[in-house]
């Protein structure tokens, strides 16, 4: 991705505001009862709307599908619109999902184990059922003490925003197809972030914000939303016909481009590396 005003590569290095309370988030939630886990298989043959909180999302109707999860502020806005949801999903472990599911909608819930147990929680003091999966976040020894501690589940590891990372526990569930909405991983006019109308600066504390031209437009967005782009570009390939994304969005723009493309708009640098010409990290 290039700057709008000249083409310059830059690292940036993203950190977890949590990160020092992680372990203890993940022990939390372990001893919370009851414990009850994802398991595979479970939703064999099935088909899903995996749904992000993007501006597409509230231009498209779902249909088509036999489950829809939603994803962040997705499943105030989905529930809010009337559509039938069928899991609240989230791996954010700030204290930002407890904003968004402040109301605590009437559905299961798919949570990682990495989340605030403050979360955890709040739903089940609205009596809402708590469902688990991993999601790997660097910590030392992170799969063993899982496999230690934990019953039995899916950790989820690829990919950057939620979205992107929990289309591999869909297919390990089973699902036959996933259509994909609300993944824009990128900002709509006025810095639009989310279908409810959220801006980038009122979604996101001191958001960084990049733009750059795919196929002589200009897309504005942020590190991780760049990177969940190519992320499922690659997904899309990989699954072979079984993901679909829906809507006018950055990932559906860079759709068909080679891998030496992607490489060049987002790619993940080696323990040390700096991009050429780049001498500084920004850091989000």
């Amino acid at each position: 991705m290039t700057t709008a005003l000249a083409p310059r590569r830059m690292a940036v290095e993203m950190h977890s505001p949590v990160a020092d309370r992680l372990a203890n988030y993940i022990a939390a939630n372990r001893f919370t009862a009851p414990c009850v886990t994802l398991q595979p298989d479970t939703c064999q043959g099935r088909t899903l709307a995996l749904c992000g909180a993007g501006p597409s999302l509230a231009k498209h109707v779902i249909e088509g599908v036999d489950d829809v999860w939603a994803c962040n502020s997705a499943l105030p806005y989905l529930t809010g619109k009337g559509v039938r949801v069928t899991a609240g999903v989230g791996i954010d472990q700030t204290p930002g999902l407890l904003r968004e599911w402040a109301s605590a909608p009437d559905v299961p819930y798919y949570l990682a184990s990495s989340v605030d147990p403050a979360l955890v929680a709040h739903l089940r003091a609205h009596g809402r059922r708590v469902a688990f999966f991993h999601n790997a976040v660097g910590l030392a020894d992170e799969f063993d003490t899982y496999c230690r501690t934990w019953p039995p589940t899916f950790m989820v590891g690829q990919g950057s925003t939620v979205v992107s990372r929990v289309l591999g526990l869909a297919f390990w569930l089973g699902y036959e197809r996933v259509d994909v909405y609300g993944e824009d991983c990128c900002l709509a006019p006025g810095d639009v972030a989310h279908a409810n109308g959220d801006v980038a600066t009122v979604a996101y504390i001191n958001p960084l914000i990049m733009s750059g031209e795919v196929n002589g437009r200009t897309y504005r967005t942020r590190p991780d939303m760049l990177m969940a782009a190519v992320d499922l570009v690659r997904r899309v390939r990989e699954y072979a016909g079984r993901v679909r994304l829906i809507g006018d969005t950055l990932p559906v723009a860079l759709l068909g481009k080679p891998e030496a493309y992607l490489q060049e708009v987002c790619r993940r640098l080696a323990p040390n590396e700096l991009p050429p010409g780049d001498g500084a990290a920004d850091k989000e």
